[in-house]
């Protein structure tokens, strides 16, 4: 009797479940990655605003109340392929997401926060993103209105 080498049904079946299974665990992990991907452009927009509230904020030892005290255009005139407005509310700014972002994330919120050392008005003045709290001794300034899912945000945004 001559032996043929080469897989059984068997083998091939068990090779073809374990492809199978793989397949159906990273699929939604990249899904979320691909739709995280997109939250970039805001996060990198979001610097030219800090800038712009930064520096009035220096010059005035307070917040702007809008866009047009803090300098910058109307909010529907800020605008990116991922961003549809930015809206400078009491010192905080809130980013609209739309344009050609994923539809999951099209009309949410991502707002970033001004925070100032108690007592003290005229130390430097950091940021706080989306979710993330302010630590003993700091005041956020303004409202947060993020409503993007966490799992989209980066680690810093997430609180």
């Amino acid at each position: 009797m001559k032996r043929v080498n080469g897989f059984t049904l068997i083998e091939l079946m068990i090779v073809v479940a374990i492809i199978g299974i793989l397949a159906s665990v990273s699929l939604p992990a990249y899904q979320t990655y691909t739709i995280k991907a997109h939250m970039a452009e805001p996060m990198t927009y979001a610097g030219n605003i800090k800038q712009s509230i930064t520096e009035y904020y220096a010059h005035n030892l307070a917040f702007p109340k809008d866009n047009q005290e803090a300098g910058l255009p109307q909010a529907d005139k800020l605008m990116t392929n991922k961003i549809e407005s930015v809206t400078v509310e009491n010192g905080a700014f809130h980013i609209k997401i739309g344009n050609a972002a994923p539809q999951v994330l099209r009309g949410q919120y991502l707002t970033f926060r001004p925070v100032v050392v108690d007592g003290s008005p005229t130390s430097p003045i950091s940021w706080l993103c989306g979710y993330d709290q302010a630590y003993k001794g700091l005041t956020a300034i303004g409202e947060n209105k993020t409503d993007v899912s966490q799992e989209f945000l980066s680690g810093d945004c997430r609180g």
